[in-house]
Formats: C-alpha cells, sequence, structure tokens
C-alpha cells in the first residue's frame, strides 16, 4: 500500500478510516439513544435509591440473593476463617 499511494496517501487512508469509524460510532450511539428515548418510561431507579431486594451500599447482600452474592476470593472473608499465617 505505501508503495502505491505513497506516504502522504498511507497516512491520509488511515486517519480516514479512523474518522470513519468514530463517525460510525457516533450514529451507532445515536441510533441507541434514539431508541431507548422511544420506549416508555418504565420503573427506574433514581440516584441514591436501593432497588428492591438489593442490599444497601455498605452491606453484604443477603444469602439469598442468588448469582455471585456473597462470593469473595479470599478465604479470610468468609464466615468463621482464620486468617493464614506466614510460615517461620
Amino acid at each position: 500500500m505505501l508503495a502505491r499511494f505513497g506516504l502522504i496517501g498511507t497516512a491520509f487512508l488511515v486517519v480516514g478510516g479512523l474518522v470513519v469509524m468514530i463517525l460510525a460510532g457516533w450514529a451507532l450511539g445515536t441510533v441507541v439513544w434514539l431508541l431507548r428515548r422511544r420506549a416508555p418510561a418504565g420503573p427506574g431507579i433514581l440516584p441514591g435509591e436501593v432497588p428492591p431486594g438489593a442490599a444497601p451500599a455498605g452491606n453484604p447482600a443477603p444469602a439469598d440473593a442468588g448469582g455471585f452474592a456473597g462470593f469473595t476470593w479470599r478465604t479470610a472473608d468468609e464466615p468463621g476463617a482464620q486468617p493464614k499465617r506466614p510460615a517461620t
């Protein structure tokens, strides 16, 4: 491509491709915004509100919440787990 269009031509092709991708992203975002705007307003959650069935911020999720409620990578976070002491 460089041999056919030269350095400046190749640079213009690359920049042109980036501009086309940016415009396509804006167009897609506009379409999604318009479609979501047409949908009837549902029972939205206002900022600061807690959805029904969710735990308030700072509190652990209830055990019966399902999914990954209460999941942790650390065994020290499990109820009744003793912290591991480093080997001496």
